[in-house]
């Protein structure tokens, strides 16, 4: 029996989430600590039918710090979780650097061992050190120009659907401008050949789904055809990986022009590491900025009052040629619009992080190894910090928000999203391409539900017209 989406996405949070715990083990019948919250549901699996019966980990949140305050307890099984939901309780923990390592353990035979993922402790602060160089402001900015024609090349394709009043999949054109764009600025022109990006993400599309089957339908069975399959498409985009890094060695590269895959080949000696990191890149990239513009291009064709104030705007700043950063940055509404999208969708709604030593949360003893869960997805609705949160209003943000209450990548700790500032980009680049060439509006009669999971999407796709402007 196939599983409705919806229960499949809760589990696969509940599996990250036992695994996880696993590793950290606190038994019940120790006093744990003094932090309000629920008792066990089942003695033998905690509060995941709570968690069941609230349709998702987020939702589950939402209720809990609804009834216990901003710092809460749970179980997992038999295991002791604590989840924070206010600014000040994100800032006491905005030093800590490691999180726990078996939130991603699952993906181990995607991504490696070697990932940054799985990094903690001054090695993977020097780690993080080392990825952050290559996503400085400057470094993306200097690739706009490259995210513009992949934009330019999707708004060809919409002006011939539009002249034959074609739907367009807008979750399925959203990934695969993504996927384009992360390719180029990770390993530069080798995918600007489409044979070889349809290539590379035929094997990586097949391992990454294979790897959330294994949350619900449990390991690959050692020699089994699915295995084989598996290992077969890691070994090619292996191999891809391979040749990038064999014709990058031998191209005379300026500083000026270096990119990600450079960084890595400059500090990595073992090709297993590089490979780790790339594809970690890649599934942190693709997924999460994808339905960043998805969700900003469905509010855009849901507001059509936004989408003239917005079009009145972009057209003052832009008016053909090459989209440059100060352009966007003189878009104050467009930047307000995409920090809306970013809160109301609640994109990123929970992160994770560890204390390896006993430490004091809230006024609260927090014994160490405990799992503390950022319910970033509960602060950015919570009534006390947003006017009227349940409404999509840009206007909020002509204020900015108190300290550490708007982190919608992450709350700001040592371990925030280091590729923020190239989703934010990416996402304002084809935002303003759409809004000075098209209208939008949603196909009539779709009803569009928020799946909450570790990164928020709808539950089914979304279709939209597009018509060209007179």
């Amino acid at each position: 029996m196939i599983l409705p989406f919806g229960i499949l996405a809760c589990l696969i949070v509940i599996v990250l989430l036992g695994t996880l715990f696993l590793l950290y083990p606190v038994t019940r019948s120790q006093k744990v600590s003094t932090v309000p919250g629920l008792e066990p549901s089942s003695d033998s699996v905690g509060n995941i039918p709570d968690i069941q019966n609230a349709g998702s980990m987020t939702e589950f949140l939402d209720k809990l710090h609804e009834d216990f305050g901003h710092i809460a307890s749970f179980w997992i099984e038999k295991e002791f979780v604590v989840s924070i939901a206010s600014p000040q309780l994100f800032k006491e923990i905005s030093h800590i650097f490691d999180r726990p390592v078996s939130l991603f353990k699952t993906f181990e035979p995607l991504i490696g061992i070697q990932s940054i993922q799985y990094q903690n402790g001054p090695e993977g602060q020097q780690l993080r050190k080392l990825h952050d160089r290559s996503y400085t402001q400057a470094k993306v900015v200097s690739q706009m120009a490259v995210f513009q024609e992949i934009g330019e090349e999707l708004m060809k394709k919409w002006s011939k659907m539009a002249a034959t009043q074609e739907h367009v999949p807008l979750g399925l054109h959203m990934l695969t401008v993504v996927m384009k764009s992360l390719t180029r600025f990770a390993f530069g022109e080798y995918f600007k050949d489409e044979k070889s990006l349809v290539a590379f993400r035929k094997d990586y599309d097949f391992c990454f789904w294979a790897m959330e089957k294994t949350l619900v339908e449990g390991p690959m069975k050692p020699g089994s055809d699915r295995e084989k399959e598996f290992n077969e498409g890691i070994q090619r985009l292996k191999n891809i990986t391979s040749e990038i890094i064999q014709r990058r060695k031998q191209e005379e590269i300026s500083p000026e022009d270096r990119i990600f895959i450079d960084a890595l080949m400059e500090n990595y000696t073992d090709e297993d590491m590089i490979f780790a990191d790339i594809i970690t890149y890649l599934i942190g990239g693709s997924h999460t900025t994808s339905f960043f513009m998805m969700w900003a291009l469905y509010y855009l064709a849901t507001h059509e009052d936004m989408q003239d104030k917005l079009y009145a705007e972009v057209t003052k700043y832009y008016k053909g040629g090459p989209i440059t950063w100060d352009m966007i940055k003189n878009m104050t509404y467009l930047g307000n619009f995409m920090k809306e999208t970013l809160r109301f969708s609640r994109l990123v709604p929970i992160a994770a992080r560890v204390f390896s030593h006993d430490s004091q949360l809230g006024g609260h003893v927090i014994p160490k190894n405990t799992p503390i869960i950022t319910s970033i997805g509960t602060l950015l609705s919570d009534k006390n910090l947003w006017k009227d949160p349940e409404t999509f209003n840009p206007d909020r943000f002509n204020e900015r928000p108190p300290p550490y209450a708007f982190e919608p990548f992450g709350f700001a700790g040592k371990r925030k999203c280091p590729g923020y500032r190239l989703s934010e980009i990416e996402a304002n680049i084809f935002l303003v391409l759409t809004i000075k060439q098209f209208k939008v509006a949603l196909v009539p009669g779709q009803v569009v539900k928020n799946l909450y999971g570790l990164v928020t999407k709808p539950a089914d796709e979304i279709w939209l017209t597009v018509e060209e402007r007179k």
